[in-house]
Order: structure tokens, then C-alpha cells, then sequence
């Protein structure tokens, strides 16, 4: 119980930073700029929301999150969704799937609840060069590239494995492939080498906290993403539901 408790303080803790914080509404602003092209007409839903940040951008999207706070639409565990069968355009998934134990369990239930057409839309952590030195540094969470579970024994929702999707999409493509063969991956683009850091996250403070100046390190960011493979800290991928 008292785990459940803090995971709400921290998602509270977390929305105050957001309506505070210019950086960080900006750093995601500038993500859903990414993922707006990709989107298919009808019914989204985002998974994991927390807070339900990407609703300011997105207004007509449903967040849900397993811990309930006055920012989701519905409470729900993103590999047992209370959903119809095909019932979904696009499902967003923002920094979960590297919390997971068993990400394919989310993606079974993806193809379930995914219209045929219908898309999956992912940002997550990835692991490059740069990124490993800095998240091993500084991040709280594990780097494994052997495993998918938290090598934590504590059942904590805020551990994860930062290399889920070098895992998913690299090291293990082909387990991807035979797991869900009606899962064509429509773009994977490693991106984000100053955007989050600079924006602090969902610390009180930000790395850098003039608004004008963020927005040009967001330019100078977008500019060095031929540097992406080697020091990229996010992942941006699309999945197509091309099942009949």
C-alpha cells in the first residue's frame, strides 16, 4: 500500500513540474511533433500516461495508467486493457515498455485491441555510446543487454532495464519477428541527444531554463541527429498492425 502511495506523491510531484517547467512542455511538444505524421485516423489511447502530459498536445487522446490520479481517463493495465477486440487506431507508449518484465505480453495485447492499419507509437530510452556513459552514471534504473526483467528484487514501478529497446528491435529482432508476425515496423529513429537532458526531466529545475534559449538548444539538437547512432538518447519506432 505504501508503494502504491508514493507511485501517486510522484505522479502529483511530477504534474507540478510539468505546468511549472517551460523545458519539459517544450522537450514534449517537440516529441509529439515526431509522432504527429504517423498518426492514423480514430480512436488513441495512451498507455502508461502518468500524468497524461501528451493530452495538452493531443486533446482527443484517452491516457490511462495503472495508478489512478485526477490526469487519466481510465485506469488500466497495458497488457490486460478492458477493450474490444480492434478497437483502437493508435496506441502511444511513453517511457513504459522499459519497466516491464515481459514487454511481449503489452504487444499480444496490442495486436488484440489494434484495428487492422491501426499503430503502435513509442518513445523509450536507448542505449548508444554517450547514453550508456551518462544513464550509467547518473540514472537509477539498469542497463541489461541479457535480459528483460528488472534485475531489482524490490517490485518497484519506477525500475526498469534503459536497454528494452536495443533489446526488442536489436539483439533479439528475431524473436520480435517470430513473436508477432503481423508487426511491421514502420520507422525507427534514434533521436534526443540534448532535448530531455537539458530540459532536467521532471526535476524542479532545468538544465537550461530560459525559454528562448531551451528552444534554440532544441534547434541545435535537431541539427547534431546525424550524431543519433552514436549518442542518442531516446528511441522514436512505429508499429503497423497488418494483420487481416
Amino acid at each position: 500500500m505504501k508503494q502504491f502511495s508514493d507511485s501517486v506523491s510522484e505522479h502529483l510531484a511530477r504534474r507540478q513540474v510539468w505546468e511549472q517547467k517551460y523545458a519539459i512542455r517544450a522537450c514534449y511538444g517537440g516529441w509529439y511533433e515526431r509522432l504527429k505524421p504517423y498518426i492514423v485516423t480514430g480512436t488513441s489511447l495512451e498507455v502508461g500516461a502518468g500524468t497524461g502530459n501528451f493530452k495538452s498536445f493531443w486533446p482527443e487522446l484517452i491516457v490511462s495508467d495503472l495508478i489512478e490520479t485526477p490526469y487519466v481517463d481510465l485506469v488500466a493495465d497495458g497488457t490486460m486493457l478492458p477493450l474490444a477486440a480492434g478497437s483502437l487506431s493508435n496506441l502511444v507508449v511513453i517511457d513504459l515498455l522499459h519497466h516491464l518484465h515481459d514487454p511481449h505480453k503489452f504487444f499480444d495485447e496490442a495486436a488484440r485491441v489494434l484495428k487492422p492499419g491501426g499503430r503502435i507509437l513509442i518513445i523509450e530510452p536507448y542505449i548508444t555510446l554517450l547514453s550508456y556513459v551518462c544513464y550509467f552514471a547518473v540514472h537509477h534504473e539498469d542497463i541489461c543487454f541479457s535480459e528483460y526483467g528488472k534485475s531489482s528484487t524490490k517490485e518497484d514501478p519506477w525500475e526498469g532495464n534503459l536497454a528494452m529497446m536495443n533489446l526488442l528491435f536489436d539483439r533479439q529482432k528475431g524473436r520480435w519477428n517470430r513473436r508477432h508476425p503481423s508487426f511491421h515496423i514502420i520507422t525507427r529513429q534514434p533521436f534526443g541527444l540534448l532535448d530531455f537532458q537539458l530540459a532536467g526531466g521532471f526535476k524542479p529545475y532545468a538544465v537550461v531554463g530560459w525559454p528562448a534559449l531551451y528552444d534554440l538548444a532544441l534547434k541545435l539538437d535537431r541539427a547534431l541527429e546525424w550524431l543519433a547512432p552514436l549518442c542518442a538518447f531516446r528511441m522514436f519506432c512505429v508499429i503497423e498492425n497488418r494483420a487481416d
